[in-house]
């Protein structure tokens, strides 16, 4: 098996061997209402998992370094992004928790999206929580991106509290045509740990996945062209 080249290689390698990226005969149905051949879950991402470490997929102590090295590829992310920043900010849910590591990483202050409790009568409310300023700059912080939908409700709960994104960073980009909505509409800057493209490729040459998986995305991103849908997923076997 080739020897890891990349941190994105060992992130890639390690969200297939801790059960987020995943290939199934089941389709996982999305936002978009799409059917997709794969699923990507980042919430168990940094707890441990009991079961998997009993089972031999993946060690405790694997388990803690793909924790260590997520978190190295989300404060390297951060790090590549040419505008200016004073905050990140994290999308509840999913993002909330790997984003913040990621930023502690980084060395970056952070805000994150309370989620909305409207029975709750005591202690203060707040849509977003931390400390900050209006007209500050913002770096949103997430797991995923499809069609752009749950990065465009945080650009407007950002906005409503006069503060201003300019730059989107994710852990994994779909190439299902979100990226280029929200550069093209909102102006923002893009980067991602890894693309669909890239995924492929590192699981395919580290003997994760072959050609029924290869053939089913190949598939799902032709039928989206063919829709006349944006697809930007150029993976050659």
């Amino acid at each position: 098996m080739p020897a890891f080249e990349s941190l994105e290689e060992e992130v890639v390698v390690g969200m297939f061997d801790r059960g987020l990226l995943g290939f199934s005969e089941a389709v996982t149905p999305l936002k978009t209402g799409r059917q997709s051949p794969y699923y990507y879950n980042m919430r168990p991402s940094l707890s441990i998992s009991a079961r998997l470490a009993r089972e031999g997929g993946m060690t405790r102590q694997q388990q803690l370094l793909f924790r260590k090295l997520l978190t190295m590829a989300f404060a390297d992310k951060f790090g590549e992004i040419m505008q200016p920043i004073d905050h990140v900010f994290g999308k509840a849910q999913a993002g909330t928790s790997p984003v913040a590591v990621g930023a502690y990483e980084a060395g970056l202050s952070y805000l994150w999206e309370r989620v909305n409790e409207p029975n709750k009568s005591y202690g203060k409310h707040e849509a977003i929580e931390g400390d900050y300023e209006a007209g500050e700059l913002i770096l949103i912080g997430d797991d995923v991106t499809s069609g752009g939908g749950s990065i465009i409700k945080a650009i407007q709960v950002l906005q409503a509290v006069k503060l201003q994104p300019v730059a989107v960073t994710l852990e994994f980009n779909r190439e299902e045509g979100g990226v280029q909505r929200l550069e093209n509409e909102y102006g923002l800057e893009l980067n991602s740990i890894t693309t669909l493209t890239n995924a492929i490729g590192i699981l395919a040459t580290h003997d994760r996945i072959g050609a029924k998986e290869i053939q089913a995305v190949k598939a799902y991103h032709d039928a989206l062209r063919a829709d006349g849908l944006v697809s930007t997923y150029r993976y050659e076997d």
